[in-house]
Parts: C-alpha cells; sequence; structure tokens
C-alpha cells in the first residue's frame, strides 16, 4: 500500500472513492466491506480495513441512512 491518496492531504475528509484508491479495489468493494457482505474475499477486506485506518475515513451515517431508505 502507498501512502495517503492527494485528495486527502488536500485537507479535506477522506471519502470512499480515497479509500479504494488507497487499497486497490473499486469503491463498490469499500461499499460491501463498510455494510458486512460476506462477498469480499478476506485479504481485500483487509486492505480496504488498512486503508480506512490510514486515512482516518469515518462513515457519514446520516449519509448511509439516507442512502438505505427507498
Amino acid at each position: 500500500m502507498t501512502g495517503p491518496t492527494r485528495s486527502h492531504e488536500q485537507g479535506r475528509p477522506p471519502t470512499i472513492r480515497d479509500v479504494a484508491a488507497q487499497a486497490g479495489v473499486s469503491y463498490q468493494t469499500v461499499s460491501r466491506v463498510l455494510n458486512g457482505s460476506d462477498r469480499v474475499l478476506p485479504a481485500t477486506r483487509e486492505r480496504v480495513n488498512e486503508a480506512i485506518e490510514l486515512l482516518g475515513f469515518t462513515r457519514n451515517e446520516a449519509a448511509a441512512h439516507l442512502a438505505r431508505r427507498h
């Protein structure tokens, strides 16, 4: 894994796309990890979790709640 992404270094909070770029996966894979899907390989889940920790990503629970409402 490389250092933090450039957008994170510019002072804005990291996004799911920043985490995906850091982990070398798609943003959909990051979403699956955040939502606890079992459709993610353990090694991939570990990379995503490492990227989340490295970048200091925190999920916006209000936005996640709105996204789940149908």
